[in-house]
C-alpha cells in the first residue's frame, strides 16, 4: 500500500513539472539562463536627507528626476523631488509638495513628465496608515522650473507607477482592500485639467482598466501590479511586486482595453518592481526589489536576462540594495536603491542611500 501511494505521489510531482515546464514553454516570453552579468558601479550617494529615494523620471530634454518618499523619516527630513546638475550632483528641484490635509505627509513615489511638460506624481499615504488617501499631484512647469503643485485625483489606496501614453496618464495602485487584488487606472489630460476628481466605491470601476490577482502560493503580505511601461507599439507591460507574473495589455485606438494576458511567469523572476523602456534597445528594465537584481526584457527576442543579482549589501560600493527603480541616462542604466524595510535579502537599512549605474 505505502509502495502505491509513493507513486502516486511520485507521478502528481512529475505531472505538476511537466505542467508548469509546458506553461513555461507555452509563454511569449522566455527566460535567458545565460545572460552575460555586468557589475554595478555608484551613480550617486544622496545623502542624509534622501533616507527613501524612488521614482526617477526625464524631462523632454534629458534631464534626470528623482523623487525622495522618505517614508519612515518624514518627520525629520520631509519629502522633495530632486534633479541633477552638470556633474551629475543631486539638487533639490522642489520640496513644496501639498500636505494631505488629515495626515499633514507627503510620499512621492512613481512620476512622469506628461505631455503637457508638467509632472505627474503619486503620492502613497499608504505609508501613514491610511487606505484609500493616496493622490496624484502634479508640479506645474514653465521653462524648467517648477511653478507650483496641485492635487489632481485622489482615493488610491497603494499607489505606485505613473507612465503617460498618448493623452492618457495610468496608474497602478498596489493593493486593493482584499489585499489579494491591484489595479492600473487610467485617466485623459482633459479629466485631469478638471481637477477634483475623488475616487470611491461607487466610481473607481469607470477608471479601472484591468485588475490582477495575486498567486494562490502567495501568502505573505505583499503587494500587486507596480512597475509598468509602454514599448513603441503602445502595448502597456505591467509586472507584479508579489510575485513577478508580467501581463502584456494592447489597446484599440481609441484607448480601450483590447486584450490582456500573461506573458511571462517563472520562478525565475518572483518580484517586479519599477519598470523602464527603452525604444533604442527596445527593452524594459525591471527592478527586482527582493532578490536584489537587474533584468533586461529585450521585447526583439522576448527574452529576459538577468544583468546582476547580489546578496545583501549597504550599497556604498554601487550594488544593489532593494532596487526600486530603473531609467536610462546618458547611455548608463539607473538603479534606485529603495533601502528602507527588512526583506528576503536586505537585513537592514543602511546609512547610505544610493544610484547604481550599469554600462550598457
Amino acid at each position: 500500500m505505502k509502495r502505491i501511494i509513493k507513486n502516486a505521489i511520485g507521478i502528481l510531482i512529475l505531472m505538476n513539472t511537466l505542467n508548469l515546464f509546458s506553461q513555461e514553454n507555452k509563454q511569449e516570453i522566455k527566460y535567458n539562463e545565460t545572460s552575460k552579468v555586468i557589475k554595478p558601479t555608484l551613480f550617486a550617494d544622496l545623502g542624509e536627507t534622501c533616507q527613501t529615494p524612488d521614482g526617477m523620471a526625464l524631462d523632454k530634454k534629458g534631464n534626470l528626476f528623482l523623487s525622495i518618499t522618505n517614508a519612515i523619516s518624514f518627520e525629520k527630513y520631509g519629502s522633495k523631488i530632486l534633479t541633477f546638475d552638470e556633474n551629475d550632483k543631486p539638487v533639490t528641484w522642489f520640496d513644496k509638495l501639498p500636505l494631505h490635509p488629515v495626515t499633514k505627509k507627503v510620499h512621492p513615489m512613481g512620476m512622469e513628465f506628461g505631455p503637457d511638460g508638467n509632472l505627474y506624481i503619486m503620492d502613497n499615504q499608504f505609508f501613514t496608515r491610511n487606505e484609500n488617501f493616496s493622490r496624484l499631484i502634479r508640479i506645474n512647469v514653465k521653462d524648467g522650473k517648477p511653478i507650483n503643485a496641485e492635487v489632481l485625483a485622489e482615493g488610491f489606496n497603494f499607489g505606485e507607477a505613473v507612465r503617460w501614453s498618448k493623452n492618457r496618464i495610468y496608474i497602478t495602485d498596489a493593493l486593493f482592500e482584499n489585499r489579494r487584488e491591484s489595479g492600473i487606472y487610467s485617466f485623459s489630460l482633459e479629466e485631469l485639467n478638471k481637477k477634483n476628481i475623488v475616487l470611491d466605491s461607487s466610481n473607481k470601476k469607470d477608471y479601472l482598466i484591468a485588475t490582477f490577482t495575486l498567486k494562490p502560493e502567495v501568502t505573505k503580505r505583499t503587494i500587486g501590479i507596480d512597475g509598468i511601461a509602454f514599448d513603441k507599439k503602445g502595448n502597456l507591460y505591467a509586472g507584479n511586486f508579489g510575485d513577478g507574473v508580467i501581463t502584456k495589455i494592447e489597446f484599440f485606438a481609441d484607448g480601450k482595453v483590447k486584450s490582456k494576458k500573461v506573458v511571462f511567469d517563472s520562478d525565475k523572476l518572483k518580484c517586479c518592481d519599477g519598470f523602464f523602456y527603452d525604444e533604442k534597445r527596445n527593452s524594459i528594465f525591471i527592478a527586482n526589489y527582493e532578490n536584489n537584481s537587474v533584468h533586461q526584457l529585450n521585447l526583439d527576442t522576448n527574452t529576459i536576462s538577468l544583468i546582476w543579482e547580489n546578496d545583501n549589501t549597504d550599497g556604498s560600493d554601487g550594488q544593489l540594495d532593494n532596487p526600486c527603480e530603473t531609467i536610462v541616462y546618458k547611455g548608463k542604466l539607473l538603479v534606485v536603491n529603495y533601502d528602507t524595510f527588512e526583506g528576503e535579502k536586505n537585513k537592514e537599512a543602511d546609512s547610505f542611500h544610493t544610484i547604481s549605474s550599469f554600462k550598457l
